[in-house]
Formats: C-alpha cells, structure tokens, sequence
C-alpha cells in the first residue's frame, strides 16, 4: 500500500498546556473544521476532541496515536508532547480516506493499546447508585433481580440518566463478574470498521488487514458481558450479524469460512425510540425483539426529585476529594433551584454544573453566584406554559427553532461544535442561526 503520509495532508494542529486547556490552534485546524478561536481558547481539550468512553488522554504516550471526534468527523490524531505542553496534530480525517487505509491505521493504533485495553474492570455496584426515590429504588430492585441470569437487557431512558451505570452494576451482581466488561459505544465508531471491530476478522480478509486476523469485541467479552451503548446507532447490516449472534451463540470473523461458540451476556442501551426507528426502516424488528427480554428504563432526573439533593451534595463531596475544596453546605436558594430546575442533561448535567461551581467556590458554601458565570448557562427555570406555540406559523417554526439551538448551547456549557453535532447541523449553520436569531 502507499505510504498514507505521502498522499494525505494533515488537518491542522491543537496546541494544549499542561493542565489540558487549549492555547492555540492552525489556520488549517480552523479552517477545516469551522471552528472560530473565541469557541476553542482556553477550553479543556477533552471538550474539542471526543474520544471513546474507555480512552483517557490523560497521561498518553508520546507521539501517541489515538481516534478520535472532532466537530463530527472520525479523525485520526498524534499527540507530540513538547515540554509542559502536548500538540495534537489530526493526521487523518476519515471521510478522506479509503476504507483499507482507515483499517490501515486503526491497526497502527492497536500497537499502542495493551492487551486488555478492551476490557475495563466495572467500578459500579448498585450501592453506589444514588438514590432514594420510590423510582430508582424499584428500577434497582429489578435490575438487581435480573442480574443473575444470562439474558439479554435492553437499558432506556434520556441520556445522562446513568444506563452505563446500571450496565456495570448488573454485570458486578452476576455470575459473570470475575469476567470480562467490554463496552462498546455504537456511535463512536466509524461505519467503516464497525463489522471488522465487533466480529473481528481473519488473516488477509481485506487489504490492510493483520496477517494473524484480529478477535473482535464479541470474541474479547466471551464467558463475559458485552454492553452496545446507542445501539440505534449500529449499522444496518450489522444489525443481522449481532441478531445472528444472539439466536445462535456463534460469531463469523469477517472474512471467515467457519464460525466460533461465543457465551456472552449482551446488555444494550439507548436514548432513542426503537419502535420509531423501526417503522422509520432504520432498526431490525426481529433483533428489537431479542434485545426486549427484559427492558429497563431508567427514570430522568425531573421524575425522581427527592434525589436531586442527595446528587448534587454526592458531587460536592466527589470534587472536595478531587479538588481539594471544603465546601460544606449548598446555600437555601441554590438548593430551591436545583430542585425546581428541568435538569434535560440529568446526571451528568447536575455533576457539570456542580464541578462548574467547585472550581470557583469561595468559601464553605456553594451559592447561586458559583455557577452562574457564563452567558451561555441560563438560571431561568422554564415555565411549564409559554407563548411559544401562538403566532404565524414562521413566527412558531422560528420559536421552536430558537428554543432548540439555546438548549443545545446550555446543553453543551456554550460549546457551539458540540450543540452542532447536538442539533444534527453544520457549525457554520449554527453560527449562521445564532447570528439570525441575535443569540449571544
């Protein structure tokens, strides 16, 4: 094959101090990617570049190689650690490529990975889910009641609702707990090694490919669990080889002649309807109804109020640790407002804003003042009823459409390349709304 280096230019490069903030980027980063300096300066860089849930860039190697999401695009990017700081140059965009170069360089990455990269020991057991409402106390029950059988769970509910959570804690409950945990995030992984990562593959099945083959994801959680995070998001046709999975116990290696005798747990989740995306043409019928064996939703924030306080102290105490702050207290109005607030994000927007806070908390107290300090966060608890859906029907499109790119702006603490990917729409797009609709 060609030298890559030789016939694919870089995409620019994010340079990045010691604590993880942004410093600087090139005109071809901002170029490529229709992102503006004022949107990437200063920001963490976790925030620019989403990596799987499984890969820290934490303490990366040098000249390290590693996938990633940048505005959208699958990307491949070197790290290059100079000094205090780390340049992180994207060496490949994968839109830009052919699909025996992508699995070219996805095998460069296995070099970097340890053996059991894949298998991430589980951290979470019911106890530490919290939580004492009458609805997460029932969903706990039952998903501790299903824990000890091999069948297949199919985990629902908002995103940021804890299903990764829960899908450890049903495996550390299980028979299968001194086992393997391998998660996979569905989305995250580009259409094009989608099969060759969770089936795996054999020697010389496509150009590119390892001469011993390569054990995929279902291969690496055997006698084990396998969690499908956003499983609406798997393939089509890669939905009829899980299904085969399921019915028959036995995986084919892309490329393969033969099949292997897989005993895995399957747990799946997703925020998304799948009976809308069957009728949609977008999910399998027949493989919804093997994964809905047992159906766990897990409830949002706003139904479980009485665990808003115990959360936002929980996270008060888990940044106290981490930061090395004293807060001690949550001030009375703050409080009123946690618990009034919609929370969209659930969890994990009550532990951003809660970490938001920690970071410049004066004192022992957190107030209202601690977490209301950038413009694009709004304390305004929403009204139940608004004048939004009264007008012409420009004048109601153009509400909904306001309303939809503010939430994603709150959604996203102000991060305009993530409310795009959010809102399914180009950067430039939103820039183009945001200056329409005279949005700060």
């Amino acid at each position: 094959m060609e030298n890559v280096n030789n016939v694919i230019r870089t995409w620019g490069s994010i340079e990045v101090d010691e604590n993880g903030r942004i410093i600087g980027a090139t005109a071809e980063f901002y170029e490529y990617f229709m992102i503006m300096p004022i949107d990437l300066i200063g920001k963490s860089i976790t925030r620019v570049i989403h990596t799987s849930s499984t890969f820290s860039m934490k303490g990366i190697a040098h000249k390290h190689v590693f996938s990633g999401v940048i505005s959208g695009h699958s990307c491949f990017i070197r790290a290059f650690r100079r000094k205090a700081d780390t340049l992180y140059t994207i060496i490949i965009r994968q839109d830009e490529l052919e699909y025996s170069d992508v699995v070219y360089f996805a095998n460069a990455l296995d070099k970097n990975k340890a053996k059991n990269n894949s298998l991430v020991p589980c951290r979470y057991s019911f106890e530490e889910i919290v939580g004492k409402s009458k609805e997460i106390e029932r969903v706990k029950e039952l998903a501790a009641r299903i824990a000890t059988s091999s069948s297949t769970v199919l985990l629902t509910g908002e995103t940021g609702t804890g299903k990764e959570l829960f899908a450890q804690a049903i495996h550390s409950l299980s028979t299968r707990k001194a086992q393997s945990f391998v998660p996979v995030n569905c989305a995250a992984i580009p259409d094009e090694l989608f099969e060759s990562e969770i089936f795996g593959y054999e020697a010389g099945a496509f150009s590119g490919a390892k001469k011993e083959g390569k054990p995929g994801k279902i291969e690496l959680a055997q006698n084990g669990t396998l969690f499908l995070d956003e499983i609406s998001e798997l393939p089509y046709q890669a939905q009829g080889k899980l299904l085969r999975v399921l019915q028959e116990r036995e995986v084919e290696r892309l490329g393969g002649t033969g099949t292997k005798n897989v005993d895995i747990r399957i747990i799946a989740a997703t925020n998304r309807d799948l009976r809308t995306l069957i009728q949609e043409g977008k999910f399998r019928q027949d493989l919804y109804y093997r994964l809905y064996v047992f159906e766990l939703k897990i409830p949002s924030l706003r139904e479980r109020h009485e665990d808003i306080l115990p959360l936002a102290y929980h996270f008060v105490d888990y940044f106290n640790n981490k930061l090395g702050s004293n807060v001690k207290e949550i001030d009375p109005k703050l409080q009123d407002w946690l618990i009034q607030y919609d929370w969209p994000g659930n969890i994990r927007e009550i532990k951003a804003l809660i970490e938001r806070g920690m970071n410049i908390v004066d004192g022992g107290t957190l107030t209202l003042d601690s977490i209301y300090f950038t413009p694009n966060f709004l304390l305004e608890v929403p009204s139940a009823m608004d004048n939004s859906m009264s007008g012409t029907l420009d004048e109601v499109v153009g509400n909904a459409e306001k309303s939809a790119i503010q939430r994603a702006l709150k959604d996203s603490e102000g991060d305009r390349s993530l409310a795009a990917q959010k809102l399914k729409i180009h950067v430039a797009s939103l820039y183009r709304k945001i200056a329409k609709y005279k949005l700060k």
